[in-house]
């Protein structure tokens, strides 16, 4: 009988995930910062080695609203040698993106190089791959999903238990809901940290701020910027780097 009840208290508690229909993942997203600043070694140890940005994903089975939960800190760094002043101001983009599944509506804010675009498009859908490997993440037992491209150097942890499309950095497309991201090995990675109740009659926030683009539009101008700075995007965040040198 005892063993009756451990299995009966064990099935109960899975189920209860299942039933989970709409709440709050919040995330910590980490960027690995590999700048080389070549004959000033001193300003290399003032860089710290990565950075890193405190995320939020809202959702129910329907809509799902993926943002900051605070302005993102903008690193400054400031050295003096020779005579010469140098301030180096690293820049996290701000971006929201929510995406409305009975209207295959996708909207994303997005802000590149100073200026605000509204990418208007339909749901982004990845293709993928799903793996015999598992992790857990909060509790949920994760599966691996890599995109069917194998250009694209991403690990997606997604989760059964919650049977909703949705996940961070505008990704769906699999059979629950995403809880961890690795790209390029772990040069940038988002993972999921708390999980909460979302509030009642919670209303979602439309993004309407910026320049009206669709995904293709804004990804030519994207790339054409990066190429000018001679920078590239990083698993779809980019970080602005804005170096300015005084001689005295």
């Amino acid at each position: 009988m005892k063993n009756y009840f451990l299995l009966f208290f064990s099935f109960v508690a899975f189920f209860a995930h299942a039933q989970q229909k709409s709440g709050i993942i919040h995330f910590k997203e980490n960027i690995k910062l590999n700048i080389d600043f070549g004959d000033n070694p001193e300003m290399a140890k003032m860089m710290p080695t990565s950075q890193s940005v405190d995320k939020a994903l809202f959702f129910n089975q329907n809509e799902s609203l993926y943002k900051n939960e605070a302005p993102p800190k903008d690193l400054e760094l400031n050295q003096e040698k020779d005579g010469n002043t140098t301030q180096i101001v690293m820049k996290m983009p701000e971006s929201e993106i929510y995406n409305n599944i009975k209207e295959d509506l996708s909207l994303q804010t997005q802000d590149l190089m100073d200026k605000d675009f509204l990418i208007k498009d339909k749901i982004k859908k990845t293709s993928w791959k799903i793996t015999g490997e598992q992790i857990k993440i909060l509790d949920y037992v994760c599966q691996k999903a890599v995109p069917s491209d194998t250009s694209k150097h991403l690990v997606a942890w997604f989760t059964p238990q919650l049977p909703i499309s949705f996940g961070p950095d505008n990704l769906s497309g699999l059979p629950g809901i995403i809880l961890g991201l690795d790209y390029d090995s772990g040069q940038r990675t988002v993972f999921a940290t708390k999980m909460e109740s979302l509030p009642n009659n919670y209303i979602f926030e439309i993004p309407t701020k910026g320049k009206k683009v669709n995904r293709a539009e804004f990804e030519k101008i994207r790339d054409e910027k990066m190429k000018e700075m001679g920078m590239e995007t990083n698993g779809g965040t980019s970080v602005k780097m804005i170096i300015q040198t005084e001689e005295h």
